[in-house]
């Protein structure tokens, strides 16, 4: 299926990993027309048999849309609710495809690598968004049925966000931890500051989670990285100069963790907070029954939670202060304890 090719296509390989433009020259459209004509294709043979299997009905002259008769069932009726969202989709898919076309003809876009794979990079998301609401909406018309189970490729994405927003947050407070030294510092001693924050950064860039982290993030940490490198080779530093190169990506980095969590994730979130309020549940019963099984149940709903985490500091805090090593046990006041201050803290959870 599309989705899943736009899911599968690697369009790692083709990012910049420095500032210097690439400029004008036939390179760049070589190296990534592979991407660009793989993307549209996918796209186009979708919109081709949607409109073979789907054709849209003859629309009479001065009308807006072709008359048909009413339904003369229910089954019928989600008939026709699918075909118009198979239509309607594939009439929006195509114009994206030719504003796609566009852009990345745009003297702007096609001399910078950071812009064409900018462009690349929102346009394949889009696409992908936009087929999977397809998918899912048509699949939920005969059936009560969640994306992860019909939109392929739905339930690696939401764990790659997780994986971001966590990832994001701990580089956060990292960065932050770090940049508190400063005044504890002397000009001498900053550059080695500085090589430490590049480190941490050049950490966070290795990792899995950060793959997804949109192009423009991504070029503000590659420059941010190489400012440091710079400062680091320096015999002295003014002591407000890390905390003017840094506040920047780390408001960058609040960003990031806001609208994964607000834009992406906010069906995985209610469903994790539900799941862990009846984990929570069933252990307050076992503890009622003398039961040993309240110490798995609410190790179970702290592993669970963890896939919340970024979503909240105080709730943050809580789940690294109650991670476990395997096997490591809890007396029953600290289980007591834990469970009651999770149901405080998982209640507080902002939800909007």
């Amino acid at each position: 299926m599309a989705v899943e090719r736009l899911s599968h296509l690697n369009i790692i390989k083709y990012e910049p990993t420095t500032v210097e433009p690439d400029g004008a020259d036939l390179s760049l459209w070589e190296t990534m027309a592979p991407a660009l004509r793989d993307t549209v294709v996918d796209v186009n043979h979708l919109i081709s048999v949607i409109r073979q299997q789907f054709p849209a009905p003859e629309r009479a002259a001065g009308k807006d849309s072709g008359w048909r008769p009413p339904p003369a069932s229910a089954d019928e009726r989600l008939g026709q609710e699918v075909e118009v969202v198979l239509q309607t989709s594939a009439e929006r898919l195509a114009r994206r495809v030719a504003e796609l076309g566009e852009r990345v003809r745009r003297p702007e876009v096609v001399t910078d690598r950071w812009a064409l794979m900018t462009e690349l990079q929102a346009f394949r998301l889009d696409f992908r968004s936009r087929i999977g609401d397809l998918v899912y909406l048509t699949a939920t018309a005969f059936g009560d049925v969640s994306r992860e189970e019909v939109v392929p490729g739905h339930g690696q994405q939401e764990a790659a966000a997780v994986a971001l927003r966590g990832a994001a947050v701990d580089l956060r407070r990292s960065l932050q931890g770090k940049l508190e030294r400063v005044a504890r510092t002397g000009p001498e001693g900053l550059p080695a500051l500085a090589r430490q924050l590049e480190e941490s950064l050049g950490a966070f860039a290795t990792m899995s989670a950060s793959l997804t982290l949109r192009m423009r993030d991504k070029q503000e940490l590659v420059e941010l990285r190489e400012r440091l490198r710079e400062l680091a080779s320096q015999p002295r530093l003014e002591g407000e100069e890390l905390p003017r190169q840094l506040q920047p990506f780390l408001a960058t980095l609040e960003r990031v963790a806001e609208e994964l969590t607000h834009q992406v994730l906010t069906v995985h979130d209610r469903t994790v907070w539900a799941a862990c309020g009846a984990r929570l549940e069933q252990a307050s019963m076992h503890l009622y029954l003398g039961s040993p099984g309240a110490e798995r149940v609410l190790l179970e709903a702290l592993d669970r939670a963890s896939e919340l985490y970024g979503r909240s500091a105080a709730f943050d805090t809580f789940l690294r202060k109650n991670r476990r090593a395997p096997g490591e046990g809890l007396e029953e006041a600290q289980l007591r304890e834990t469970l009651e201050m999770f149901r405080e803290r998982l209640a507080a959870l902002p939800f909007h």
